[in-house]
This record gives C-alpha cells, structure tokens and sequence, in this order.
C-alpha cells in the first residue's frame, strides 16, 4: 500500500518539477494554462497526502480491532486486506417455471416438460421462439391433475 503511495508521490512531484521548469515556461506562451496545471497538480497532491493519512487511521484501526487479517500481497510486496470470496446464489426456480440455459430451444423445453411449443409460445406472450435468451425464465403450464 506503502508503495503505491510513495509511487503517486512521486509522479505528482515529478509532474509539478516539469510543469515549473524555465524551459517549459520558455517554451509555453501561456502562463495561465501552465498557472492552471501547476494548481491541478498541488490540489492531487493535497487530495494524495489526506488519502494517505486516511489509509494509515485505517489500518491502524485494523490493527488494533483484529478485524481482519492483512494478507501479504505477492505482486505488490504490500498488506492487503483479506476478503472473503463471493459466493454465487442461485434460487431455486418455481415448479411451474423453467429457466432457459445455452441450447435450449423452446421446442426442446415443451418436449421436456410434457407441453407444447405453442402453448409456452402464448403462455409466455413469445412472438419470436427463435430469440429465447439465456436466463429467461419461462411459465410452464399447469399439469393435468393426477387421478
């Protein structure tokens, strides 16, 4: 974390060096623009430094809570924070709903669920069956009543 900061310090000072040489004044007929520049530069410079200082109460407050554990950083060489992984949740889907996965034509759905292409065609107000996307859910009909 240490690094990048130090890396952003160093562009931004690098950048104010140029922008206050004598050859580039010399060779701008604008001062303002250079004026202009020169204020943009500080003010990144001030926002850098209070980011800086925000980072550092951070994790100090890390830290000292024991909230969670710094983990090592093997391409940077600095701390970062351990975040668990995300986890994928997919509700399950209705009885009377199917969900259309990569290869399923509406014919093979009917097939599959006892019904016909043109019964899901008005049940689902489908115009085109050909265009059925990946996800859409689809409305089945009601099965006949078991006797």
């Amino acid at each position: 974390m240490s690094f990048r900061v130090s890396i952003l310090r160093a562009t931004a000072a690098f950048a104010l060096i140029a922008l206050t040489s004598p050859s580039l004044r010399a060779q701008d007929s604008t001062g303002a623009e250079v004026k202009a520049l020169r204020d943009r530069v500080e003010q990144q410079a001030k926002q850098i430094e209070t980011l800086t200082a925000q980072v550092a109460r951070l994790t100090a407050k890390l830290d000292d809570g024991g909230a969670s554990t710094p983990v090592a950083s093997p391409a940077l060489g600095t701390a970062e924070f351990a975040v668990p992984a995300a986890r994928v949740v997919t509700p399950a889907a209705p009885a009377n709903v199917h969900i259309v996965v990569k290869g399923e034509s509406l014919d093979k759905i009917a097939k599959t669920h006892g019904a016909t292409a043109v019964e899901l065609q008005k049940l689902n107000r489908i115009t085109d069956p050909k265009k059925l996307q990946i996800g859409q859910q689809l409305m089945l009909p009601q099965p006949p009543p078991k006797k």
